[in-house]
């Protein structure tokens, strides 16, 4: 009996390790995936699945043009522009210009702008593209 335990031990033992190396089909197949373009397209913000709404019920949003280095946008009462830079992984937002209209309530405006200064990092999920400092999620927009 302990000869026939010894024998079925070492024959599942092999059989392991005979396909632990193996490689799968389907694990040969796969291909990195190809980078989302987060480019020309207009990128809304969102808080709980709703898009943001600023003064005039317009939406608050941005555009990316990697072509050209440049996001503008609406932050709330004012249009930005800004320089966009992507270099080793690390994403910025720089150089911001806005215009200077009077509004009540800005500091959301200015809440959403300083945290579009801190971005170093972003992910595409979807539709969504979310803005990163670190692992801290600063912002999430949504493309319709």
């Amino acid at each position: 009996m302990k000869k026939i335990v010894t024998l079925f031990s070492a024959t599942l033992l092999m059989s392991f390790i005979a396909t632990s190396c193996s490689t799968s089909a389907s694990t040969a197949k796969i291909k990195p995936k190809a980078e989302v373009s987060i480019s020309n397209q207009n990128w809304y913000l969102i808080n709980d699945n709703n898009v943001v709404k600023g003064l005039y019920d317009k939406d608050v949003m941005l555009v990316i043009d990697e072509a050209n280095s440049t996001v503008s946008g609406f932050a709330g009462c004012n249009n930005f522009n800004a320089s966009f830079t992507k270099v080793s992984g690390v994403t910025s937002f720089v150089n911001f210009s806005e215009t200077k209209m009077a509004c009540p309530n800005l500091q959301e405006e200015k809440a959403f702008l300083s945290m579009l200064k801190s971005v170093n990092r972003y992910e595409v999920s979807g539709k969504e593209l979310h803005l990163y400092k670190g692992n801290i999620l600063l912002l999430t927009l949504k493309t319709l």
